[in-house]
């Protein structure tokens, strides 16, 4: 069978078996998003990169929205929606501290605490088996804030009034101590029940 043969049966099957949703497409789309932003960074061309972090912001608010209203909900769009959201900031502080518009120091602490939350995902597996995971309030807003402290840093970079040399220090030192926080709530919540389970299994 030809490739272009294999690709009008595989598309179509696809999308006859509920896989690429609308939802799922556009969260795909913000997968796009990520190496585009970062090669905008990179050379400095920042109006535009914050075009495509407002496209990106909006595509995360449809997604979700749209799965919801036409019932679309799939385990690929639950999977990919996190992933996507997490390639971004990752990409963005990463990139964003290269050219200086962010402090390494804050990077290097976003993305310890990812590794914390990750460490703590598995202990907690460990503890109580497989489960879904659901954010704390203090992760939710930590994470709010190392979303919008990229916001201020790519709008001040683009010479955007508001975004102020102030007003990006605030939010940098925010978002260092939301993310410091919520890094140790994470790896005390994980502490706690695993050694409720050696407790129990003491017992």
């Amino acid at each position: 069978m030809t490739p272009s043969r294999v690709a009008r049966y595989i598309g179509p099957s696809i999308m006859a078996s509920g896989i690429l949703t609308p939802a799922n497409q556009i969260t795909i789309l913000r997968l796009v998003f990520v190496p585009i932003f970062a090669a905008l960074v990179v050379e400095r061309d920042y109006r535009w990169a914050l075009v495509v972090l407002v496209a990106a912001a909006i595509s995360d608010v449809l997604d979700g929205n749209v799965a919801r209203i036409f019932h679309q909900k799939t385990s690929l769009g639950v999977a990919l929606d996190p992933i996507a959201d997490k390639a971004l900031m990752t990409t963005a502080f990463i990139t964003l501290a290269v050219r200086d518009a962010l402090p390494w120091w804050l990077t290097i602490m976003v993305l310890s605490r990812d590794v914390a939350i990750l460490l703590t995902a598995l202990l907690i597996i460990l503890a109580e088996g497989y489960r879904t995971f659901t954010p704390s309030a203090l992760g939710k807003a930590s994470t709010a804030v190392q979303m919008m402290t990229i916001f201020v840093a790519v709008s001040h970079q683009a010479a955007i009034p508001l975004a102020s040399d102030l007003v990006v220090k605030i939010f940098i030192y925010l978002a260092a101590a939301l993310t410091a926080a919520s890094g140790i709530h994470y790896l005390l919540v994980a502490t706690e029940r695993y050694a409720h389970k050696d407790g129990d299994g003491a017992a």
